[in-house]
């Protein structure tokens, strides 16, 4: 089972520099060191074969079986050497169980202890035995480096991948320090879990998936019961589904524990389940001391009547039909006249007929937008101009709409434009108080530019001005 957001998008004015360093680092450290393993485990295995130590291990081998592992009996029946010769190298149960004998015995086997201790340090030059983590016998590398090993190019793809899905959001949520500590204290809390119930074992634990667990547990903090979409995959199923982020977490925390009892034997799913508990939590208590920094989350909720009718409207003009297309355009505006998209779509769907009093309508309501502060002014004032370039006789500019539009102008700054709205209004015989403050405004404005010669011009406009009533 996989499930992942499909959706947070990150905000690369600030690129999450720790979650790219974490990821290099991974790639560098297989690539520059883990590559020699190969090379490493030759030599080891070469040593090996040219001494005397399948003979003499043979049969110590059979005893360790019999007193010590049972159940591998019929496995060292079924696969004989194969079976064998793989645990002679490789097990260091069996390793550990024979140097004390041959320490004890002295005498011809103090050359086998020598062999095999030779070996051992050959063999635990390897990274996973280097910089593990064993259960058995914790060390302060192991702790540490098992976080930036891996098995094969699968599995540090497969949990870089993640760490990068997950990671931008949350490091840029957090802040660099923040995330850092936490994906390394996520990591150190699934090695915990994992050696709480892996007691004893001598097996190396290698990979970043915990501290990545700890990535995803963090996002789900940061994120909390915001809607988010989800990709799924369940055996041969996938699909997509939406839902708040902290739901999620319960079905993560459940694939691990199923993966425990059902899955493949070589997977630590106790390191990802601590790492998910531990990363939500610190994170939660980190949110309750320090809030996370504003991050942008396009929730998934359900449409507007904006958003329907704009899918509606786009729908008839994708199956050709027009006409109807500009009737529910027109519908739509008369129900949400501050909605831009759909005076745009309006624009569009009238424009094929610019005369027609519809397309005037439609551009009365652009402009009528410029009363709104929070409406942005650029898209409007650009309208201003195409519409008097496409029309033979503009009469959405209407003297109060152009009175509206060169107020707004001038708190904006747009001289050019307060001169021609003004221009207009005076070709339609129009005075009112307020053109000759924005002709002086006007020639302020052109003073201020060093053009004499135009401030002289709205001066004299702006003189002749008389206030009367629109």
């Amino acid at each position: 089972m996989l499930i992942i957001p499909i959706q947070n998008k990150p905000d690369w004015r600030r690129p999450p520099l720790v979650c790219f360093a974490l990821i290099l680092a991974n790639l560098l450290v297989y690539v520059l060191y883990q590559s020699g393993d190969e090379a490493r485990w030759q030599a080891a295995e070469e040593y090996y074969f040219s001494s005397t130590l399948p003979e003499l291990d043979e049969a110590r081998f059979y005893e360790f079986v019999d007193t010590e592992k049972p159940e591998w009996r019929t496995l060292a029946q079924g696969a004989g050497e194969e079976f064998m010769y793989e645990q002679l190298l490789w097990s260091r149960e069996f390793h550990d169980w024979l140097v004390p004998q041959l320490q004890q015995e002295g005498g011809e086997a103090q050359q086998w202890l020598a062999q095999r201790q030779e070996f051992a340090q050959l063999r635990d030059s390897l990274s996973s035995f280097a910089y593990g983590l064993t259960p058995a016998d914790p060390t302060l590398k192991g702790l540490f480096g098992h976080m930036f090993l891996h098995g094969g190019w699968d599995h540090l793809l497969g949990n870089m991948v993640f760490l990068l899905l997950f990671g931008l959001s949350v490091e840029l949520a957090l802040g660099a320090a923040w995330f850092l500590g936490l994906y390394l204290l996520g990591g150190l809390a699934a090695a915990g879990l994992h050696m709480g119930v892996e007691a004893g074992s001598l097996m190396p634990m290698i990979g970043a998936s915990g501290a990545v667990s700890a990535v995803m547990g963090m996002f789900v903090a940061v994120y909390g019961i915001r809607r988010l979409r989800f990709f799924y995959t369940l055996g041969f199923a996938f699909g997509e589904f939406s839902a708040p982020a902290l739901m999620v977490l319960p079905l993560w925390l459940g694939k691990e524990v199923f993966g425990y009892f059902f899955g493949s034997e070589n997977i630590a799913y106790w390191a990802h389940f601590g790492g998910l508990v531990a990363g939500f939590v610190c994170t939660m208590a980190l949110i309750r001391v320090r809030p996370s920094r504003d991050i942008h989350v396009e929730e998934d909720l359900p449409p507007t009547p904006e958003q329907l009718a704009l899918a509606r409207i786009e729908s008839l003009q994708n199956h050709g039909k027009l006409l109807e297309a500009g009737q529910a355009a027109s519908s739509a505006l008369k129900q949400h006249p501050e909605s831009l998209p759909l005076i745009e779509k309006s624009i569009e769907l009238t424009g094929l007929a610019p005369e027609s009093e519809a397309h005037h309508r439609a551009w009365l309501a652009l402009f009528a937008l410029a009363k709104l502060p929070q409406q942005d002014f650029a898209q409007i004032a650009a309208g201003v101009e195409t519409y008097q370039g496409k029309v033979q006789e503009p009469r959405a500019l209407t003297p109060r709409v152009c009175l509206v539009l060169a107020q707004r102008a001038a708190r904006e700054k747009q001289w050019a434009l307060v001169e021609v709205l003004l221009q207009r209004l005076q070709q339609k015989q129009q005075r009112h108080p307020l053109m000759a403050r924005l002709a002086n405004g006007v020639v302020e404005h052109y003073r201020r530019c060093g053009d004499e010669e135009r401030a002289r011009q709205a001066l004299d406009f702006a003189r002749a001005l008389q206030p009367s009533a629109v």
